[in-house]
């Protein structure tokens, strides 16, 4: 459900009350770019703690509104668990796409309206946890944040989808491309699966595909066939005009009707009245917190030493692959309610290992 990222500061249990921007940029950049920025040592204080880099100095990025963070269904009796209103939809249309009047794009319209209304209603249930917290990211870093639909059609919102050809998780990435955006992909984490750590990657990813080839058609033809094609389809036609070259079938039959897929999408989620689809007034939220672990644990332990269930750990945590916390850390993911006591036991068994 949508999370509030907060602020925890070492040595002290002051909070700060909502996250700027800024804070979402730092948070987006140091990640994916391993920065080897410090961090606080999550050891027992006052309250509960949030690892968070140091800041860069100089950020571009200004403050604005708080960043509700989507992550998980989670019980409404856990603690911290609380309903609020959704989060205003002016965010989705911050930064302009640009949906024409084509044949193709009505064609598909048709299509989500008609045969596949159910499924297109099915995805936006499972959207609506997550669209505060992608929309947000890709606003940040650049990207028209309508373009958060592209999940809607990659994997149907759905975190766990993996294809034939190896790609996974909502954005649904390829492994060697989640690597390059600075995901981890092993046999003990894919962070293609984590809605935070997949949506930085693939709002990267467009912000370069989009530098690159100078449109967002493009950028998505890009991101559906790879750079490479769509540079060697340009070079051989010579035009950056996408329709022009889905005219010439310069580009893959697939990629021909992805980008219009992804228009028609946006086009219909621009007024989901109109075309007779739900939405909710309201969403659980939970808020959550980051620690450090550095020695392996079962999420069974941690459950225990929380009185989190393990479901909802692995919920919490979506990335990790095997019910346990790998042998060479991991950012933790925990109910703020719940840290002090984690954190507590969590001392002591460090003590008794010597």
């Amino acid at each position: 459900m949508a999370l509030h990222l907060r602020y925890h500061r070492k040595g002290t249990a002051e909070k700060a009350a909502a996250t700027p921007k800024m804070g979402v940029a730092i948070l987006v950049v140091t990640l994916l770019l391993g920065s080897g920025a410090n961090f606080a040592w999550a050891g027992t204080q006052e309250g509960p703690i949030l690892l968070m880099p140091s800041p860069f100095i100089g950020s571009p990025y200004k403050e604005s509104a708080p960043l509700r963070m989507a992550a998980v269904p989670l019980h409404k009796n856990l603690p911290s668990a609380k309903a609020v209103p959704v989060p205003e939809e002016t965010l989705l249309g911050r930064r302009g796409f640009q949906v024409p009047d084509h044949p193709l794009v009505e064609r598909y319209v048709g299509y989500f309206t008609g045969k596949w209304k159910k499924g297109f209603q099915e995805s936006l249930d499972r959207a609506w946890p997550y669209l505060p917290l992608m929309a947000e990211i890709l606003d940040v870093m650049g990207v028209p944040t309508e373009l958060v639909y592209v999940v809607l059609v990659e994997s149907h919102f759905k975190g766990k989808a993996r294809s034939s050809a190896g790609a996974a998780g909502f954005w649904q990435l390829m492994p060697a491309t989640a690597r390059s955006l600075g995901l981890r992909v092993d046999a003990y984490v894919d962070e293609r699966l984590d809605p935070l750590r997949s949506t930085q990657a693939a709002a990267v990813y467009l912000r370069k595909l989009y530098d690159r080839f100078g449109s967002w058609e493009l950028a998505l033809a890009a991101y559906n066939a790879g750079a490479g094609t769509v540079r060697r389809a340009i070079r051989r036609h010579g035009t950056y005009d996408f329709w022009e070259l889905r005219e010439r079938r310069a580009l893959p039959k697939q990629t021909r009707f992805y980008v219009p897929k992804i228009m028609a999408a946006v086009h219909i989620c621009r007024d989901l009245d109109r075309y007779g689809f739900d939405r909710p007034r309201f969403l659980p939220v939970w808020a959550f917190t980051t620690v450090w672990v550095q020695q392996p644990l079962s999420l069974g332990q941690v459950a225990k030493w929380s009185g989190i269930p393990s479901k909802d750990l692995r919920r919490l945590n979506p990335a990790l692959r095997k019910a346990k916390i790998p042998s060479d850390g991991y950012r933790l993911r925990l109910p703020p309610a719940v840290v002090e006591k984690f954190l507590s036991a969590y001392e002591t068994y460090l003590a008794g290992r010597g």
